[in-house]
């Protein structure tokens, strides 16, 4: 039996592509030997550990299999929903050149326990209802934070709102609603701001 599960992790793993996360929830059999099997292939340097249960894919290269980076871990822990908060949200949409030193992660659910320089913050679980992407949840962080995290000024984060907007990376209809009932007061007063900027630009342009 033990054998039979290895097995099936091993092709599991071997279907997947490369850069990507793999929990050992996806494989069905015992726990134990589920789990065994993902631990044998970790140290053998097929895959990396990231955290119990869940585990990396990495590129293969001659220092051994490429880690994930720290946004990738930190979204995989978060889950759907989840995105960049604080200084992380600013990096992520290109709004500063500040790497922060701790990744602040925002997770529409119960926050997860602290890993490595991620840490987590509670956000209202329509995120998740309504299926917000990283890049929307960090347009939303933005607002929430201010200025004070914007190196470039707060019109260029409008600007950087208008071309993910153009690029079909973000959904304003869905940020629209979803800032209707922001619990947040600042971003919601800060929203008009840059939404109406982007009206005015779209119909003189």
């Amino acid at each position: 039996m033990k054998g039979s599960v290895a097995q099936a992790v091993g092709e599991h793993i071997k279907g997947l592509a490369e850069q990507s996360f793999v929990s050992t929830r996806d494989v069905e059999g015992s726990r134990s030997a589920v789990e065994s099997a993902f631990s044998r292939l970790a140290a053998d340097g097929t895959i990396v550990r990231v955290r119990k249960g869940l585990y990396w894919k990495g590129v293969p290269t001659v220092l051994g299999v490429s880690s994930p980076r720290i946004e990738e871990v930190a979204l995989a822990l978060g889950g759907r929903g989840s995105g960049p908060a604080g200084v992380a949200a600013a990096h992520w949409l290109a709004l500063t050149s500040q790497v922060p030193s701790i990744y602040l992660t925002a997770v529409p659910r119960r926050v997860p326990r602290p890993w490595g320089q991620i840490r987590f913050t509670q956000r209202p679980v329509e995120r998740l209802l309504r299926a917000l992407t990283p890049s929307e949840v960090a347009v939303l962080e933005v607002l929430r934070a201010g200025p004070p995290v914007v190196d470039y000024g707060w019109g260029h984060f409008a600007e950087v709102v208008e071309e993910l907007a153009a690029a079909r990376a973000i959904r304003l209809d869905i940020l629209d609603r979803h800032l209707g009932d922001e619990p947040h007061r600042g971003a919601r007063a800060r929203w008009p701001g840059v939404r109406p900027a982007l009206a005015d630009r779209a119909a003189t342009g």
